[in-house]
């Protein structure tokens, strides 16, 4: 089992071929597929149909929304941040405190929105979000490659205005001082001291934990107005290289035609077949795995509550959910106001695999039901609850065992490099 986050690539060709089905083949490989390997390409099913629905009626609109949630919240956590910076708490205002306190409820709540939007995006790494190591998908959440050290040193740096004498630019920095997660831990983690390390806090942050409360809290909702404009841009950037007149969304859809980068449908198919799998490693493994100990964590190999995703916002329950409603979506092509709901199950049916088709769906229905009965934060079932974790964990992995195997097998797709070692 791989523990890091890697690209999802497209794998060596694994030869799988269906019989009896009519398929015609392609000698022809594209980006990423190991030239000259025969590609099947069916010819009843209507692969283009497939592709164009879900990068239209699924894809597209789960980033514009994301988009939407971006730029929504950034007037939020300003307002909140204003109400901070203007509060005394020598004065003991009693209204003063309430309104601030029900601001910065709703800066975490628009926090919440936009992280559930983005968890539904997180099935859907392709093209912009894939490539350059998915740089672009770090720069709106790192997770699990986190560091909150170097968030609470962007916190200094950015009310000092400048770096070593280079004025201040959050579009310079790395991702894990950037995004969503910046974003979490500054508007839900209550402890106000840094978290770095005596070696690791630098010069910047040497006087940082004896500052005032009200002093740091404010440095802190300044620095999360800042991540939330460039949360804001960046969405924008993914709009434009998505959505464009030269975007991702269009060569996806042209794919087979002359010109095209991808040579046949399937390669554009097996592409979006691909990101499925972030249900294997880091859904399956990093999400429930990790946390319930069955791989390494900061606690050893012990039920750990620290090691879920959204600790400080106790978010991660509602983040899997999100994912698994993902997954289903694409798995059905249910986009937002579409007739057409072509999907990977109407391929399964086409290519006789009705009954993959039928696990498959009772698996994701089985994995919902397991994570709707979780109660509480993850934390807290981890604690509480540790069976009911561990069947969550099961039935998400019937979901990627089938996935793995018969899923990939009845549609001649590929597995990402990431699963096809991957006996789990």
């Amino acid at each position: 089992m791989r523990r890091q986050t890697r690209p999802i690539l497209l794998a060596t060709a694994i030869g799988l071929a269906l019989s009896g089905c009519g398929e015609s083949t392609s000698s022809s490989a594209g980006p990423g597929y190991n030239q000259g390997t025969p590609v099947v390409e069916p010819t009843t099913f209507d692969q283009k149909k497939l592709v164009a629905n879900l990068t239209d009626n699924v894809f597209t609109p789960t980033f514009q929304q994301f988009a939407d949630k971006a730029s929504g919240q950034t007037a939020v956590i300003k307002a909140y941040c204003d109400l901070e910076t203007a509060f005394d708490p020598t004065l003991q205002d009693d209204a003063a405190k309430t309104a601030r306190d029900e601001a910065l409820l709703a800066a975490q709540n628009s926090w919440k929105e936009a992280m559930v939007s983005w968890q539904h995006a997180e099935l859907m790494i392709v093209g912009p979000l894939l490539a350059d190591d998915k740089a672009l998908r770090k720069d709106i959440y790192s997770w699990p490659d986190t560091n909150y050290c170097n968030v609470d040193q962007d916190v200094a740096y950015f009310a000092e205005g400048e770096i070593n004498g280079v004025p201040y630019d959050i579009s310079k920095r790395s991702d894990k001082r950037r995004g969503l997660d910046a974003l979490e831990y500054l508007l839900f983690n209550s402890e106000l001291d840094h978290s770095c390390s005596a070696a690791a806090s630098g010069e910047i942050l040497a006087q940082w934990n004896t500052l005032e409360d009200q002093q740091r809290r404010i440095m802190r909702c300044q620095y999360a107005v800042e991540v939330s404009t460039d949360l804001k841009a960046t969405s924008e950037r993914l709009m434009f290289e998505w959505a464009g007149e030269q975007g991702y969304a269009a060569k996806l859809k042209n794919a087979g035609e002359s010109g095209s980068e991808f040579t046949t449908v399937t390669e554009a198919v097996n592409l979006i077949s691909d990101a499925l799998f972030y249900m294997t490693e880091e859904l399956k493994d990093y999400k429930l795995a990790t946390p319930l100990g069955l791989f390494a964590n900061q606690c050893g190999t012990e039920v750990c509550p620290q090691a879920v995703e959204s600790r400080f916002a106790e978010h991660s329950i509602e983040n899997i959910q999100a994912n698994i409603a993902a997954f289903e979506q694409i798995f059905l092509g249910q986009g937002t106001d579409s007739e057409d709901t072509t999907g990977f199950d109407d391929f399964l049916d086409e290519q006789d695999a009705s009954q993959t088709k039928e696990v498959m769906l009772q698996g994701i229905a089985d994995a919902k039901a397991a994570t709707d009965a979780l109660n509480g934060s993850l934390q807290q079932a981890l604690d509480e609850d540790t069976a009911g974790v561990t069947n969550t964990h099961a039935k998400v992995k019937d979901v990627t065992d089938e996935l793995k195997n018969d899923f990939i097998q009845k549609l001649a797709l590929e597995l990402p490099k990431t699963s096809a070692g991957d006996n789990d």
